[in-house]
């Protein structure tokens, strides 16, 4: 069985062993806070920005969608100026055209 000053040396070693380790831990607990502190800045950055790239985003959007609207009425009323356009020649051809050769 181990004496008294021989158990008494080993918790020594085992205190000042956990006490390393402790400080190992608080250490890296510090570290750690550190990091996570710093991605929630990054993050709420990140929300931030996001934010602001939704907001340009919809608004490009919406200017597309008024153009894209402008240019398909411009598109529908020029096809109909052009049926229109059509509808007089074909009128004319077949007032100038006699009923007979029509026929043919």
């Amino acid at each position: 069985m181990p004496t008294q000053e021989e158990r008494l040396s080993t918790l020594e070693q085992t205190v000042a062993g956990l006490g390393k380790g402790i400080r190992d831990i608080y250490h890296n607990e510090t570290i750690l806070i550190g990091l996570v502190s710093e991605q929630g800045k990054d993050i709420r950055e990140m929300k931030i920005s996001l934010g602001v790239l939704n907001e340009r985003l919809d608004a490009f959007e919406q200017r597309v969608d008024t153009r894209f609207g402008a240019l398909e009425q411009n598109v529908n009323d020029r096809f109909e100026a052009q049926d229109q356009k059509l509808d007089q020649v074909l009128l004319l051809l077949n007032t100038l055209i006699p009923k007979s050769e029509q026929d043919k």
